[in-house]
């Protein structure tokens, strides 16, 4: 396009005049009205004309530029026009035949439809005559039958062939379906006089028989919520009944109101003299809901479950049990303890003397649900042996009938605070600063418990929750007794006579025995009655009392004894023992052992009243008696022939005097026979040759290698000193040492010391030979370390 043109047309389109028939013609109005606004009507033709004559021009020029292509375009459409004529000839002869082939379908169809038609109808008619002649045969049937069961499975047939199809409206059957409605009614009337007569009296049989025909019926699921329904609002009623304050109190307080009648409908309460007959009559009440009531409906349900399990197992799919219904005894169970739940909070809610009466007499309540739970449990494993079925099995193998505690806990919570109150306060009250308390005290203390414990045999859990609270009772005293313990020198001194603190700490473990011995006492009565938990629980608690009088009173008093006997027995040494025949064998420092012992005894220790537990203490004493004497005794050197006499007599004598001290049949567990053995088998020793004594078997075993070769150093010349002489040390230092070393290993070592310093010494003087007794000490040495190492 040339740029002349281009130009033409911009000014065409920039052109105020000719940009208003440029527009769309739905504006062809508005375009009028501005163009006669612009220009006058002379000037507008011209312009028009102006326009004309250059499309005109420019319609020349294209029409020459493109003859060409015109002139093919208008031959193709030519060639077009013709083919289009060709298919439209062929369409309609299409068309023409599909009508000719639809006619010739359409025909048979139609009479294959009609016929069709006639089929089905004859088909629902043949259907619905079979059905009629079917029904009156039913009908017939069903008039003289007198089975129930069988009429009921009649009846489902017939309902059955009524299912599908509307049989209203037809005279042939009017008469059979008022009849057959008559005896549907008089079927299900009779089974569920049935199935009530069947309960109440647990017969299987009738319970069976109902079962069938209202599974046939269709009305099983029905039936049974019902019956279940029915069953607890009666047992609601009864409850109600059982709890109803006003007629508890009419009669507990019949004296009152005869005097004083209140005005109608008023309840009269009780009085304070009446109490106890409301509350016999409450629980009289109470026990005749639970035995009968409650157990007579949850045997009936037991009953109707059983039938339900046994027709399922029999039946298969003919007797499908509902599954709301599967779990029919946990279910009503839960129910009935609920509704006992509310209704008895309800009531302990609404009258102060119903709740006391439930609260502080709760192992009453216990008891009814106890064995209730226990009657049922029963009655259902008798049912489960009888039906052999496995369907009567809880899931996850759960015992039926369990209480659910969370139901009244209310009324045990306090039941139980108040039974702590009932334990702890004596406690509380019985002690003084001063004083232990007295047998009376604790008398009544344990007739306190001996009640707690035997109203709650009734069930294992609230026992061993009673027990615990006795536990804390026993615990109390304990403390209290603690408390009033004296400490300090008054208590534990062993010079003058009992000081008036350690008359107290007896009086406090007598008393504290006497505890034990009752607590103890009272279970062993009780013996199976009370399960082995809470008895345990108990005996539990009583195994503080020993710990207590042993760790805070005999411990430090016997630890005063010991440190005597260990004063006394540092003087041996102070004792002549090289002395030769003729001297006399009595030592001074045992007579006034022997003495202190017995005093001490006599004194300190026989006002205990547990000798028993005063033995398990004092035979350490006597033990570490026994040690720290052979350990002394085996350092006295020199030992002459009347030394030996004298030190085999403190020997004997020792024994005799520690013999109190230990009883006659001492724990086996606290060394005290081991260390008798040991005195025994060393005083044999005293006085035979270092040979002979190295022979010895009771080297190595009821005497250690290191005792033995300590007891050599007396047959030993004076440059073969002792341990502690080698060490440098006293008699008193070695003792110590030997308490803070007791590994064999450890000792042997020190005697090793001194050995290897007198070798030394030996060479250094040049001397030929050792003393005999050295190789024999020696040979001892390496024996004792070889068991050491292995």
């Amino acid at each position: 396009m040339s740029s002349k043109l281009i130009e033409q047309w911009k000014e065409i389109e920039e052109d105020e005049f000719y940009r208003h028939f440029l527009k769309e013609r739905e504006n062809q109005d508005v375009t009028t009205s501005a163009v006669s606004q612009t220009l006058a009507v002379s000037e507008q033709l011209a312009k028009l004309t102006e326009g004309i004559h250059i499309l005109d021009s420019e319609l020349h020029k294209q029409v020459l530029e493109n003859h060409d292509d015109l002139v093919s375009q208008a031959t193709w459409v030519e060639r077009l026009q013709t083919l289009l004529a060709g298919m439209h000839s062929q369409t309609q002869c299409v068309l023409s035949g599909v009508e000719r082939l639809r006619a010739r379908i359409m025909e048979p169809f139609h009479r294959m439809e009609s016929h069709t038609l006639v089929l089905s109808r004859l088909h629902e008619t043949s259907d619905l005559l079979r059905r009629i002649a079917r029904l009156q045969q039913l009908s017939k049937k069903l008039q003289s039958c007198q089975d129930q069961v069988k009429a009921a499975a009649l009846l489902n047939e017939i309902d059955q062939l009524s299912e599908d199809v509307d049989l209203s409206g037809l005279e042939i059957l009017a008469s059979d379906q008022a009849a057959v409605e008559n005896h549907r009614t008089s079927v299900h009337k009779q089974a569920q006089s049935m199935l009530k007569a069947g309960l109440e009296s647990l017969n299987h049989q009738k319970v069976t028989t109902a079962v069938l025909v209202f599974s046939n019926l269709g009305t099983l699921n029905v039936e049974l919520t019902q019956a279940l329904d029915t069953s607890i609002s009666t047992l609601s009623k009864a409850i109600l009944e059982a709890l109803d304050i006003q007629t508890l109190t009419q009669v507990a307080a019949s004296s009152e109101t005869s005097k004083n009648r209140g005005a109608p409908g008023r309840v009269v309460m009780p009085s304070l003299g009446n109490i106890s007959s409301f509350r016999s009559k409450l629980w009289a009440a109470l026990e005749n809901l639970f035995e009968l009531s409650i157990y007579t409906r949850c045997s009936q349900v037991e009953v109707l479950h059983a039938v339900l399990l046994a027709q399922s197992s029999e039946l298969g799919s003919r007797l499908a049990i509902p599954d709301e219904h599967k779990d029919m005894t946990e279910i009503f169970w839960s129910r009935v303890l609920k509704l006992l739940s509310q209704e008895l909070i309800s009531s302990a809610q609404s009258s102060t003397y119903m709740k006391q009466a439930l609260e502080g007499e709760f192992p009453k309540l216990l008891r009814l649900y106890v064995d209730l739970s226990k009657r049922l449990t029963a009655a259902h494993n008798k049912a489960l042996m009888e039906t052999s079925s496995s369907d009567f099995t809880p899931e996850g193998g759960k015992q039926p009938y369990q209480l659910e505690r969370e139901l009244i806990a209310q009324f045990e919570n306090a039941y139980l605070s108040r039974s702590v109150s009932r334990l702890l306060d004596p406690v509380d009250l019985m002690f003084s600063e001063t004083k232990a308390p007295t047998h009376e005290n604790v008398d009544g203390l344990v007739r306190t418990i001996t009640s707690e414990l035997s109203v709650s045999l009734v069930d294992e859990t609230l026992s061993k929750t009673v027990s615990k609270n006795i536990g804390k009772a026993v615990r109390l005293f304990c403390i209290k007794c603690e408390q009033l313990i004296a400490t300090g020198g008054d208590a534990t001194q062993v010079i003058d006579i009992p000081s008036q603190a350690q008359s107290l700490n007896a009086a406090v473990a007598n008393i504290l025995h006497y505890l034990a011995g009752k607590l103890e006492r009272v279970l062993n009565n009780m013996g199976a009655t009370l399960a082995a938990g809470p008895a345990s629980v108990v005996r539990d608690s009583l195994s503080g009392v020993d710990k207590l009088v042993t760790n805070h009173i005999l411990t430090p008093l016997l630890a005063s004894v010991g440190d005597a006997v260990e004063a006394i027995l540092l003087t041996m040494h102070d004792e002549d023992y090289s002395i030769d025949e003729g001297g006399s064998t009595n030592s001074l420092y045992m007579k006034e052992l022997q003495t202190f012992i017995g005093r001490a005894i006599n004194l300190y220790l026989s006002p205990f009243d547990d000798q028993a537990l005063v033995v398990k203490s004092s035979v350490i004493v006597a033990t570490r008696c026994i040690d720290l004497f052979l350990r002394l005794a085996s350092l006295i050197r020199p030992l002459g022939k009347g030394g030996i006499l004298k030190l085999s007599s403190d020997f004997e004598k020792l024994e005799l005097a520690l013999q109190p001290l230990a009883g006659r049949q001492p724990p086996a567990d606290l060394g005290w026979g081991k260390s008798l053995r040991t005195l025994r088998s060393l005083k044999t020793l005293i006085g035979l040759p270092a040979s002979e004594v190295a022979a010895s078997p009771a080297v190595g075993t009821a005497l250690p290698h290191s005792l033995v070769l300590t007891a050599l150093f007396s047959q030993a010349p004076p440059e073969l000193l002792s341990p502690h002489q080698s060490a440098g040390w006293s008699v008193s230092r070695l003792s110590q040492w030997l308490d803070s070393h007791p590994a064999e290993r450890d000792r042997l070592q020190l005697v090793g010391g001194s050995l290897q310093r007198y070798q030394q010494s030996v060479r250094q003087l040049g001397h030929a030979e050792f003393h005999p007794v050295y190789p024999v000490m020696v040979a001892l040495l390496e024996a004792g370390m070889s068991l050491c190492v292995s």
